[in-house]
C-alpha cells in the first residue's frame, strides 16, 4: 500500500508579537518518533517525518511556552512507551493523553498515572466504537476523557455516552464545527451542550476552519462565542505538529499571536493559557 505523506510542521517558528502569561500550555499537540525507537504502527494510511520531543520543546521554547499536554498520537497505535519516555523526561513541563489497548492492566494504568497521564482519548472517525468500560476505569484513576468528534454521525453516535462521561471531559478542535452551517447549527449547539454541563472543556484551535490561508477567519464567530460564555472552561492548542493537513502549513509563532483577536483582554489569555490548564491537567499554579 502506498501511504500518503503528511507535510511536515514549519521547522522555522516565528517569535510571536504577542507574550503569553507565564505558565502558559499549549493543550493539544503530539510527537511522532525517534521512529528508529519509537515505531508507528505498521498498518498507518500515513506516512510522517520524525516530530519528536526536543523538536517539540525548541517550538514551544521559541513562542513562549512552559508546558504542554502530550496528546497521543493514533499513528503510535496504542503504544505508549513514547508518551512514558517523554513524560519521565520532563515530569514538571508535561502531562498525557493516552489511548491505551483494551487490555491494558491496572498496574500498567497506575505507571502512566504516576508518570502524569491524566486522560484517554477516542475519536470518532478512528474507530466508531467508543471503549465505556474504559472511560470507567481509568476514571478511577483521576483520568478524563478527551473526544474528537467531527461530524453529525458522530454525535449522534456518542452524545449520551459523552453527556454522561464520568467527571470531567474535553472536546477535540472544540467540538470541529461546521462553519458554514454558522452558530446555530446542531453541531456548534452540542458544543455548548456538553459546556453547559460545567464538567466539560474545549480546546480553542482554528483546525475546522474551511478557509486556505491563515488568519482563519471564518472560525472567528465560534471563538468569540465561547470565550465570550466560557473563559474558564476553554483551553489551547496548537496542534503541532499538523498532521495530516494539506492546506498552506501556518507558523505556530503565528498561531500563538492570533490569540490576540480571540481574546483582547489579557485576564482572559491568562485564564484559557495558564489558569484552566493548571486546574484542569493538575499542573503547580
Amino acid at each position: 500500500m502506498e501511504r500518503k505523506v503528511s507535510p511536515p510542521p514549519d521547522r522555522h517558528p516565528k517569535t510571536p508579537k504577542l507574550r503569553l502569561p507565564p505558565g502558559a500550555c499549549d493543550c493539544h499537540f503530539h510527537i511522532l518518533g525517534p521512529q528508529a525507537r519509537f515505531w508507528l504502527r505498521p498498518n498507518r494510511e500515513v506516512d510522517f517525518e520524525d516530530c519528536t520531543l526536543d523538536n517539540l520543546i525548541a517550538m514551544h521554547n521559541a513562542v513562549g511556552i512552559s508546558r504542554g499536554l502530550i496528546v497521543q498520537s493514533f499513528n503510535h497505535g496504542p503504544s505508549y512507551e513514547y508518551l512514558l519516555h517523554a513524560l519521565s523526561r520532563e515530569p514538571n513541563r508535561f502531562r498525557g493523553i493516552a489511548a491505551p489497548a483494551p487490555d491494558i492492566t491496572d498496574k500498567e494504568l497506575e505507571i502512566l498515572t504516576k508518570a502524569g497521564v491524566v486522560g484517554v482519548r477516542y475519536a470518532y472517525h478512528i474507530k466508531p466504537e467508543l471503549d465505556v468500560s474504559m472511560i470507567r476505569r481509568v476514571h478511577e484513576f483521576g483520568w478524563q476523557a478527551h473526544y474528537f468528534v467531527n461530524s453529525q454521525k458522530g454525535i449522534d453516535a456518542w452524545r449520551d455516552h459523552i453527556l454522561k462521561s464520568p467527571g470531567k471531559f474535553v472536546l477535540d478542535h472544540m467540538g470541529n464545527p461546521p462553519v458554514k452551517k454558522g452558530l446555530d447549527s446542531p453541531e456548534f449547539r452540542f458544543v455548548l451542550e456538553c459546556l453547559d454541563t460545567g464538567r466539560c472543556w474545549a480546546k480553542l484551535s482554528p483546525r475546522y476552519s474551511e478557509e486556505q490561508n491563515f488568519p482563519f477567519a471564518d472560525t472567528l464567530p465560534y471563538i468569540h462565542a465561547l470565550v465570550k460564555r466560557y473563559p474558564s472552561r476553554l483551553l489551547w492548542g496548537s496542534d503541532w505538529p499538523h498532521p495530516n493537513y494539506y492546506k498552506p502549513m501556518p507558523n505556530d509563532g503565528d498561531l500563538v499571536d492570533l490569540a490576540a483577536e480571540w481574546m483582547p483582554d489579557e485576564a482572559t489569555r491568562k485564564r484559557v493559557f495558564a489558569d484552566n490548564p493548571a486546574e484542569l491537567f493538575n499542573f503547580p499554579r
